[in-house]
């Protein structure tokens, strides 16, 4: 199965604006090659961050909200009127514009009943965590694995899409944040609280010397690594010992 992303791309004549009101474009549905379309996920050239709803009821919304945008031929593409589908809504009945942001907003609005605000890509990776509704920010690397609803932003203002089409998020599957190890741990601890940092590690993408670190319950030379990276990342001493400084960032970035 493929993963499908949903987002407003570029105007009937791949300008950002100037086009006709609604999608140009559109010749099927369900609609793969219009302004506002679904396409195949792709790794973006400035890195994707993955936000990932708290509520699941709140992701499959997203995501319906942005196949019924895709697929309506009355929503086109046009970043100089970008907030008229913050007027018209996803299943408008007349012609209308977006750009890649102001659509994301309406979903979100539409599938959680909050306004995140007038957010663009380049502010969204900080508007986004304030409106309560996402688990810690996570990048996306090779391997990461995407859900159904999940909102993709680029590290650097570019574009942001929603996830049409991913894995099926259940509340006993691993999309959920691991439970924060306790302190103190260092190079040569073992047990099931290392284990537990080894996998908070891993749900914050700090790989050691490789990809992903093996849930062993020992503090070897990888999970130091990786923990002295966590480190440095959020400005705590590097020292390579799991204690009540790393604890609390450990517990204010997961829980």
């Amino acid at each position: 199965m493929a993963t499908m992303i949903g987002s407003a791309r570029i105007d009937e004549n791949g300008h950002a604006h100037g086009g006709q009101a609604g999608d140009q474009k559109q010749t099927s549905k369900p609609d793969y090659k219009g302004e506002v379309s679904q396409q195949e996920f792709y790794a973006h050239s400035k890195g994707w961050y993955i936000f990932r709803t708290k509520k699941i009821e709140h992701a499959n919304k997203l995501a319906k909200c942005m196949i019924r945008a895709c697929n309506n031929k009355n929503i086109g593409y046009d970043q100089w009127q970008r907030d008229n589908i913050i007027r018209d809504h996803t299943n408008s009945k007349t012609p209308t514009e977006c750009d890649c942001s102001s659509l994301v907003r309406e979903c979100i609005i539409e599938a959680t009943g909050i306004d995140p605000g007038n957010i663009r890509t380049v502010d969204m990776p900080y508007m986004l965590p304030e409106t309560g509704l996402f688990k810690t920010r996570i990048s996306w690397l090779p391997g990461v694995k995407l859900y159904t609803g999940d909102i993709l932003v680029t590290k650097t203002s570019g574009h942001t899409v929603i996830v049409t089409q991913g894995l099926e998020r259940t509340k006993d599957n691993k999309d959920k944040n691991p439970i924060v190890a306790e302190p103190v741990l260092k190079k040569g601890s073992k047990g099931n609280q290392v284990k537990y940092l080894q996998k908070d590690l891993n749900f914050l993408h700090m790989w050691g010397p490789e990809p992903k670190l093996v849930l062993d319950g020992e503090f070897g030379p990888k999970t130091d690594a990786s923990l002295r990276k966590f480190q440095k990342k959020y400005n705590l001493e590097v020292d390579g010992i799991y204690g009540p400084k790393s604890y609390a960032k450990m517990k204010e970035l997961i829980e």
